[in-house]
């Protein structure tokens, strides 16, 4: 009933705006496809609930009263709110606007976001993204109870009412200031983004002091998984879930250090590093977008998964 109502009273508005365009009542009423008498009734109807006079009716065409000006320039407004509302309602069929929730692990969020969200609000301004950061652990959880949209995860996932969409398989990097007097002894290529270093060279630096992810992140488990198998004990200087410190860190000559392979997005963090990848699968993981299988992506999604995709690759 509201709806109708409101329906009618929009329609007021068109018959005035008629009655103004077509300057007279009966040129309005052909204009409307309604008779003389109905649109007469209208005006008649509009001036006595606001106890006033909208057109001057002795001249020809009708000319607006001073009150018919101002009605008109409210009406005006109306229908620029109808359009634009119009307008804001079919952007959202197509998905160029709303929100977003996402989940990304700590040692992700500073690497992840600059990459991507940067391209994404240039091309899509009114989707705006809402980031919930945890451990690893904390944001499937949180994927798990729909308190996020979708989550930057890697596998495996134990969740079986995951979907996961693949992004790049990443290495955890081993890096090492460039002027660091062991790497004399290793056979590498300066030029090289990352180069491969064996297990024996790697323990060329097992009295060098580490920095390392705290323990509640995936990727520290791995580099923990590594070193397990290599029956070595760091000596940790310091644990963080921020990967900027960590290269920062390695920057001074202090210590040396592993990190997510995504950090060799950002060309500046890699003056004075040396990366080096160990050809063991312990130290590598798929990354990817995972969301609950029983979730519909909508328009606003699928632009954010392919913002990524064609951003953050293989």
């Amino acid at each position: 009933m509201e709806i109708n109502q409101n329906r009618l009273i929009f329609k007021d508005y068109e018959n005035f705006k008629a009655i103004i365009e077509e300057g007279g009542v009966s040129k309005a009423a052909e204009k409307l496809f309604i008779s003389q008498s109905a649109v007469s009734k209208y005006l008649k109807r509009l001036e006595d609930s606001l106890g006033l006079e909208l057109f001057n009716r002795k001249s020809y065409p009708v000319r607006l009263t001073e009150a018919g000006e101002l009605y008109l320039k409210y009406v005006n407004q109306i229908f620029e709110l109808e359009k634009e509302f119009r307008t804001n309602i079919a952007e959202w069929k197509e998905g160029v606007r709303g929100v977003i929730k996402i989940g990304v692990a700590f040692f992700h969020s500073s690497i992840f976001f600059p990459v991507v969200l940067p391209e994404f609000n240039k091309n899509y301004p009114d989707i705006r993204i809402k980031a919930y950061e945890g451990s690893s652990q904390e944001i499937i959880t949180m994927l798990d109870q729909e308190k996020v949209d979708m989550a930057i995860f890697q596998l495996p996932c134990s969740y079986s009412n995951i979907v996961f969409e693949h992004l790049i398989y990443e290495r955890i990097l081993f890096v090492v200031n460039r002027n660091n007097p062991l790497i004399q002894n290793i056979d590498f290529d300066p030029k090289q983004k990352v180069n491969k270093i064996s297990n024996d060279d790697f323990l060329r630096f097992s009295n060098e002091p580490f920095v390392l992810m705290k323990k509640n992140q995936n990727s520290r488990q791995l580099v923990q998984n590594y070193f397990y198998k290599l029956s070595f004990k760091p000596k940790i200087a310091l644990e963080t879930s921020n990967v900027n410190t960590i290269a920062n860190l390695v920057k001074t000559g202090m210590v040396v250090a592993f990190i997510p392979g995504l950090i060799l997005k950002f060309k500046e963090q890699a003056e004075e590093l040396l990366f080096f990848y160990v050809e063991d699968p312990i130290l590598q993981r798929e990354l990817g977008i995972a969301y609950k299988a029983t979730n519909t992506l909508t328009k606003q999604h699928k632009l954010f998964i392919e913002t990524a995709k064609k951003l953050i690759h293989d």
